[in-house]
């Protein structure tokens, strides 16, 4: 068996296909990453701490995987649906009881998105609890906040698709909430809704926005997040900073340095530091950088200790949509009715903690202003929390804060969630249970 793996790895159609060495040395498995479309993502080098579930919750991948997820199944989703009025709810009718594991598949595409919804929420949480959002990474957090927003709105387009009774409602009572802002809003709800009410322009806008608008900023947006994580570094182990000059060192210059040094001799234990004779890493220090240089004896190859876990982490999320796709079949109600209302009358489950904020404020206050500040507030969190430590015990008042609203929107989304019954009226969950997923 080994002399035909030899013997195929020599022939002129492998070494046209793979063009790095076996990752069986240092300079092997550096190439590994740089002549790997997809490890090229990937630094060659990473912290040793990076290997810990618990210093990134591993929730940024998390959500890439679930992104993944959606992408394929809702391509195949796309084979069996018509955007139209007439023929929406009936596709999905077949989808359920004709079309192949169709019934699987659009479960797994249901929940793949409730669950992308959470893991993109814990990242930037943890993220904030760890300050990652410090200089000099204060642009990433733009964007991850961005993506959040991308992840909402893929969520929400998404959801008038089945064009059912559970589909059209929850999407007029979210749609409402656009016309309280002031001056534009009813513009803007005319320009998403293409006219004064959810119809046929409404499906229509709402399928290309969620299958290309939203798909295509969704990549853009993820490929500046994963370039600018490659340039301003890992936020792990750092030492607090008190200026952003000399803040990182860049992981490209870090990987690249003395690729072209062939190996010497023996290959060094991948966990220890690389021997003089198959130096292939080194430090260049660069404006921008951390302040202090990684320590290559505390770093491991990317390939294949990072890549393994990542594969884990994946098989085991792929593995958790699954199992959730064949324990819950996702909801089909009755075809939508705009002259039936039904009671309650409930917003996405992630919108209707603002609904419930409706019940006790005025809509303009509720619905576009606390929004709007607490999006404009994570936009601009960098560049106001000039605080230059990211420990949690130096940044208290900032941790305290942010716990405070997170707790409020938690409690406001589980109380509009299972506490909310017909006309809006408190009712216990294990007695009468209204919960819209």
């Amino acid at each position: 068996m080994t002399r035909i793996i030899e013997w195929i790895r020599s022939t002129s159609l492998y070494r046209s296909i793979v063009r790095t060495p076996p990752p069986d040395s240092p300079r092997g498995r550096a190439l590994k990453s740089f002549g790997n479309v997809f490890l090229h993502l990937y630094p060659v080098r990473v912290p040793r701490a990076l290997l810990r579930f618990r210093s990134t919750w591993r929730m940024g991948f998390i959500s890439s995987v679930l992104f993944g997820i959606l992408f394929v199944t809702g391509v195949y989703l796309m084979f069996f649906y018509t955007p139209a009025i007439t023929m929406a709810y009936g596709d999905m009718q077949r989808i359920r009881t004709e079309v192949g594991f169709g019934q699987l598949i659009r479960n797994v595409h249901r929940w793949g998105a409730h669950l992308m919804v959470i893991a993109v929420v814990l990242h930037l949480v943890r993220v904030f609890i760890d300050g990652a959002y410090k200089a000099p990474r204060q642009f990433n957090w733009v964007i991850g906040v961005l993506l959040l927003i991308v992840t909402l709105a893929y969520s929400f387009t998404g959801y008038l698709l089945p064009w059912d009774q559970l589909a059209y409602w929850a999407v007029t009572v979210g749609s409402d909430l656009v016309d309280y802002v002031p001056v534009v809003g009813g513009d803007l709800r005319a320009f998403l809704l293409g006219g004064n009410v959810i119809g046929q322009a409404t499906l229509l806008r709402f399928y290309v926005i969620h299958v290309a608008v939203l798909t295509i900023a969704f990549f853009l947006l993820m490929a500046v997040h994963l370039w600018r994580v490659r340039k301003d570094g890992l936020a792990l182990d750092e030492p607090p900073v008190a200026h952003e000059a000399g803040e990182h060192i860049a992981s490209e210059a870090h990987g690249r340095m003395g690729l072209a040094q062939e190996d010497g001799g023996g290959a060094p234990d991948p966990e220890g530091p690389p021997s003089a004779g198959a130096r292939v890493l080194g430090s260049v220090e660069t404006e921008g950088g951390t302040g202090h240089p990684r320590d290559p004896r505390d770093e491991v190859f990317t390939w294949p200790h990072l890549i393994v876990r990542h594969q884990v982490v994946a098989l085991a999320v792929v593995a958790l949509v699954l199992a959730m796709g064949i324990a819950f079949e996702a909801p089909l109600r009755e075809l939508a009715n705009p002259e039936v209302t039904p009671d309650p009358s409930k917003a996405p489950w992630y919108f209707v903690g603002v609904q419930e904020l409706l019940a006790h404020f005025d809509p303009l206050v509720a619905g576009v202003l606390v929004p709007a500040v607490l999006v404009g507030a994570l936009l601009v969190l960098p560049w106001v929390d000039r605080n230059p430590s990211r420990r949690p015990e130096d940044r208290r008042v900032a941790l305290a804060v942010f716990w405070l609203i997170l707790g409020a929107f938690i409690v406001l989304t589980v109380i509009g969630a299972l506490f909310r019954g017909p006309g809006w009226g408190f009712v216990l969950p294990w007695v009468e249970l209204h919960l819209e997923v």
